[in-house]
């Protein structure tokens, strides 16, 4: 829970376990710092070689003299540098440093008055302090953390509560995906899955589940072909929001592959221990549904949850299986590890065929995309400019990076095939991430579209856990979706 302060009252006073003052990089101190310190008998913040006020960086002191019983020191980087991005990071950390106590007092918001700014730290705070414990009999490594006692500007109070109720929905779809990411993958086999799903977004909208004899009367061939491995079948989800007079219309549609063995092309080493998170890109659309009536968000959305477990079982598809996809378009399989791509072909190509005004899809598609833009950022390619620049600002007020790819046309020939319309890979000569944005290009219709490769920030191991994103599920690219369709323009 969070809770807002005037910013007339003494950070000294304040009753916490712990109060949370902002330092810049270079000895600079931030709001309610000279005020804590002085009563720990500091004249200025003790650097050191561990702590310099780098953002990502904390510090706990013990705190004699004021209510708190500790004061942490939170990193801001370079003053010249903060922005509502730095400051929802640095809210992260002190979320996670403050996680084994169980109310702390911040005067993070007072760095910058703004309403991003405000909004950025309850955010910071609400994500940062989330972990999963569903699963574990012993509580002891649970976080304690309750509240959180925001000390604001006091003429800033109205945006204040606007800014803490609009972060508190962000916060909740974004957590609800990480729940949904962080499931064990027998608890969310497709059927289970769909079932979440309808749970979570059925309040907002209305849900149709397509199950395998669905699917396959009316011709969803890239789904049927990935499930048939499994003895739990596919399922299409479908989400319809419908805002009365809405400004346009939209599609949203998400990989959801509950667990990917690879298939036939069997994956190998380590990397099946993640493979429950190959379904962040539905669970990202489902969250982002669930929220959008509390949003107020003016335009009509469609969610499309392309769900299938890829297994290596007896009726598995093999490499050289011909599909024919939804609406007739055939493709050779020639590595049964590249079935995102497959579910996605029927999710856009159905979903263009309900006329949007555009589409965006969300997929842990490639590897290659976390080569070439890092863990922390998204690979976005799309077919219209101002759909792709429309998204990229929306991520900045997220706070989530995405980073531009083009779709070089060069690059096609390597989709074709003798044998069908295209095949399902064509990555030999590199550009992995492009080459599957290339191949779902021929699946959206001319409908503006954009594809979000989110396979690097949609799960990450403890070692790249920072701010506000933590080890497994972080809900990437729920907050972007929700900020591009609050801003999306008649």
């Amino acid at each position: 829970m969070l809770t807002l302060l005037p910013d007339s009252a003494d950070p000294r006073e304040v009753r916490a376990d712990l109060v949370a003052v902002p330092v810049f990089k270079g000895g600079i101190d931030g709001p309610g710092v000279q005020l804590t310190l002085a009563a720990l008998g500091l004249d200025a913040f003790p650097v050191t070689p561990d702590f310099r006020g780098e953002i990502g960086q904390s510090l706990l002191l013990a705190a004699p003299g004021i209510a708190a019983a500790g004061v942490l020191l939170v990193g801001l980087g370079r003053m010249d540098e903060v922005d509502a991005t730095r400051l929802r990071e640095a809210a992260g950390v002190a979320a996670r440093a403050g996680a084994e106590v169980e109310r702390i007092a911040t005067t993070l918001a007072q760095v910058d008055a703004g309403r991003a700014t405000l909004e950025a730290v309850a955010e910071g705070f609400a994500l940062g302090a989330h972990a999963d414990h569903r699963f574990r009999t012993r509580d002891g490594g649970a976080p304690r953390l309750r509240e959180v006692v925001v000390l604001v500007p006091s003429t800033q109070m109205e945006d204040a509560r606007a800014a803490l109720a609009h972060a508190t929905v962000t916060a909740r779809a974004t957590l609800a995906a990480r729940d949904l990411v962080n499931l064990p993958p027998d608890r969310k086999r497709p059927p289970e899955l769909a079932g979440l799903i309808a749970d979570l977004a059925g309040p907002a909208c209305e849900v149709r589940v397509r199950d395998r004899d669905d699917l396959a009367r009316e011709g969803f061939g890239g789904l049927l072909a990935v499930g048939r491995g499994s003895s739990a079948g596919p399922r299409l989800v479908e989400l319809h929001y419908r805002p009365e007079d809405p400004l346009g219309s939209v599609v949203v549609a998400g990989k959801g592959i509950t667990f990917d063995t690879g298939g036939l092309n069997l994956k190998r080493g380590t990397s099946l221990a993640a493979m429950k998170s190959d379904m962040a890109g539905a669970a990202a659309v489902a969250a982002a549904c669930s929220a959008l009536a509390d949003l107020g968000i003016r335009v009509e959305v469609t969610g499309l949850c392309a769900l299938a477990e890829n297994m290596p079982g007896g009726d598995a598809q093999r490499p050289s299986d011909v599909l024919a996809s939804y609406g007739g378009t055939t493709v050779e399989v020639l590595d049964t590890d590249a079935e995102g791509r497959l579910v996605l072909a029927d999710a856009l190509r159905y979903g263009a065929g309900l006329g949007p005004d555009a589409m965006v899809d969300l997929a842990t598609l490639t590897g290659a995309a976390a080569t070439a833009v890092g863990p922390y950022a998204a690979a976005l390619m799309g077919t219209d400019d101002a759909l792709v620049g429309d998204l990229r600002q929306a991520a900045q007020v997220a706070g989530e990076d995405v980073w531009p790819l083009p779709l070089w046309p060069a690059l096609e020939r390597f989709l074709d095939t003798p044998v069908a319309d295209l095949v399902n890979t064509g990555d030999d000569h590199g550009g992995g991430s492009i080459m599957g944005g290339l191949f779902l290009r021929r699946f959206t219709a001319g409908v503006p579209w954009a594809h979000l490769d989110i396979a690097g920030p949609a799960f990450l191991e403890p070692e790249l856990a920072r701010g506000h994103m933590p080890a497994g599920g972080t809900g990437f690219g729920v907050r972007t979706l929700l900020a591009w369709l609050e801003r999306r323009p008649a």
